[in-house]
């Protein structure tokens, strides 16, 4: 079973789906990619560089604000409906996927 799950998140990495508390989450390529990186990294605190790296395949460009348009995205559909927030920003540091 080809499965990512952390705090009432379950991602199939087969079939491409993703799951909060039962609910379907329908995700863009890109916003599945950020997720699955930020899945396999449960508290680590993620730089803009690292995600660019692993999840855009691209060296960061500080000038742009692809990688928050993205994270805001990704919040608006895994954070947003829920009453706990899981993707938590530290400023000047990064993201960081944690439960509390």
């Amino acid at each position: 079973e080809n499965m990512l799950r952390f705090a009432g998140i379950e991602v199939d990495l087969d079939a491409k789906t993703v799951q909060r508390d039962g609910k379907a989450i329908n995700l863009t390529p890109r916003e599945f990619d950020l997720l699955e990186f930020l899945m396999r990294n449960p508290g680590k605190v993620l730089s803009k560089i690292e995600i660019a790296e692993k999840v855009w395949d691209i060296d960061f460009d500080t000038g742009t604000n692809v990688i928050e348009v993205y994270v805001n995205y990704l919040r608006n559909k895994v954070d947003k409906p829920f009453q706990k927030k899981l993707i938590h920003t530290l400023f000047g540091q990064g993201y960081i996927l944690k439960d509390e």
